[in-house]
Formats: structure tokens, C-alpha cells, sequence
């Protein structure tokens, strides 16, 4: 009898240590998984990605410093090249949550294609276009190109694909220099590419936009796009459809419209965004 006392003895210490791992165990279990959503739970860091205007890669990260100072928990990324090429790649579904285009043409061309939400699309800044060249280099005039001397070739952006040099298209065109113009161009595939040629010496001259120049000693402005020839290059931003991350994405967009963002839009060169399509 004493036998069996004993034997009912131990194993009730066994199941009531076992109880206890368990116990314990279930309460590591807990700390770990409230441990985890306390660091990342409640305020997980998302990732917006935005495609982004070559001409736009020495601002934005500025704008993008100075809009987490007010909103920290997205991380912004953007994804640089010509604006025709970016909107092929929204056209075949890259995963973008937004678009800033130097030009309003690529933004419309898919808004019209339901890629991005029309009613969202909006003018955040200007540019102007400047004809550069080498120090001590030939002199021109966007008026005078055609008085190169024979040979000298001049750079702008590729226009199919290039909002920088469809704008230069457009500005030759309507002072009546492009047909004589055409055969002596170089076409950049963005406008870092084409103002490349002209640092290098490749060309006599390059149409870029005056943003382009900051900082540079290597190039001169050989004259400003001004008059009622001259276009006015467009910044357009619009949300993507099918944003991944719309609200972030949204709420920077806003911030470039604020009088915070078009400070620093401001102090980078570009001129002010007036006549905004639609507020998002």
C-alpha cells in the first residue's frame, strides 16, 4: 500500500512539473510575439516606390529627408529614368505607388490607360530649358544654332522618350530651325545623358534643363528658353492605380505642394508649380 502512495506521489510531481515547463514555456512563447509586434507590429516600415524623371535625382532626396522630419514611418525609394521609359514599365505592371514625370504627356498617356488615377494628377514645379556648351567654346543662340560651323553637332534628349528633348523638339519647331537642325542632333537617352556630351566636349551645344547646372564649372549657359516660343517644361505627379502603399504615397505627394516642398523645389531651381491639374 505504501507502494502505491508513493507511485501516486511522483506522478503527480511529474505532471505538475510538467505542467510548470509548459507553463513557462507558453509565457517565453507570449514575450517573444508581443516583444515583436512592440518593435514592428503596430508601426510596420513600409517601402514607397515611386518612378522618378532623371532630371528629379538631386532634389528628391532632399524633399524626401524633409518630408520624413514630418512623417518617418515610410521609407521612400525611387526608381530614376527617362519618363517615357518609366511609363512603359508602369504600363507593364512594375510595382510603383506613384509617378513624377517631367512632363504631363506620359502622365495623361496612362491615366488615359487606367494605370494611374487621373483625378490625382497635379503640377508640382516648372523647369526652363537652357542651351549649354564648353567654356570658350562655340557661341549659339537657340535662335542661332543653324550658324554652327559645319559639322558641329548639337545634343538634346531622345524626343520619343525624353520629356527634355520633345521639349527641345517643340521650342526648334516653333522657331522654325528644327527641319534644318535634325540631321545634326545627338540624342541622349535622359537629360544626365545629354548633358554629359556637352561636360565632355562630344558637342558644340546640349538643351537641358537649367536645373541641371548646379554645382557645375564645366559648362556654360549659352542662352535661356524665353518667349512665347519657348515651352514650359512641367514636374506631374500622379498615383498609381494599383498602389501597393497609396496612403504614404499620397501624403508625400501633398508635401510637394506645401510650402515646405516648394522651398525646396525653389532653392534646386525650379520654378514655382502653378496651375496644378487637380489636388490628390
Amino acid at each position: 500500500m505504501q507502494r502505491g502512495v508513493e507511485e501516486r506521489r511522483s506522478g503527480a510531481a511529474s505532471r505538475h512539473f510538467k505542467r510548470a515547463v509548459l507553463v513557462r514555456s507558453l509565457i517565453a512563447t507570449l514575450a517573444i510575439v508581443l516583444g515583436g509586434c512592440a518593435s514592428g507590429c503596430r508601426g510596420e516600415r513600409v517601402v514607397v516606390t515611386m518612378a522618378a524623371a532623371v532630371s528629379l535625382n538631386k532634389v528628391l532626396p532632399e524633399l524626401a529627408a524633409a518630408f520624413a522630419e514630418e512623417d518617418p514611418r515610410p521609407e521612400l525609394r525611387f526608381v530614376y529614368g527617362a519618363s517615357g521609359d518609366l511609363k512603359k514599365r508602369v504600363i507593364d505592371g512594375a510595382p510603383f505607388d506613384a509617378v513624377l514625370f517631367a512632363s504631363g504627356a506620359p502622365v495623361d498617356e496612362l491615366a488615359r490607360g487606367g494605370q494611374v488615377e487621373a483625378a490625382t494628377t497635379r503640377v508640382v514645379a516648372h523647369n526652363r530649358l537652357v542651351l549649354v556648351g564648353r567654356p570658350g567654346g562655340a557661341k549659339a543662340t537657340f535662335a542661332t544654332l543653324e550658324s554652327l560651323p559645319a559639322g558641329e553637332r548639337i545634343a538634346i534628349g531622345d524626343p520619343a522618350t525624353v520629356p527634355a528633348g520633345e521639349y527641345a523638339k517643340r521650342a526648334l519647331t516653333a522657331l522654325g530651325t528644327w527641319p534644318a537642325l535634325e540631321a545634326r542632333m545627338v540624342y541622349g537617352g535622359d537629360v544626365s545623358a545629354v548633358l554629359a556630351y556637352a561636360r565632355r566636349g562630344e558637342v558644340a551645344a546640349a538643351i537641358v534643363y537649367t536645373t541641371e547646372l548646379r554645382g557645375l564649372d564645366d559648362v556654360v549657359v549659352l542662352d535661356e528658353a524665353r518667349g512665347s516660343w519657348a515651352p514650359s517644361p512641367e514636374v506631374v505627379a500622379a498615383m498609381v492605380v494599383r498602389a501597393e502603399h497609396a496612403e504614404p504615397a499620397r501624403r508625400f505627394l501633398a508635401f510637394l505642394a506645401k510650402p515646405k516642398g516648394q522651398a525646396i523645389l525653389e532653392r534646386a531651381g525650379f520654378l514655382p508649380a502653378q496651375g496644378a491639374k487637380a489636388p490628390p
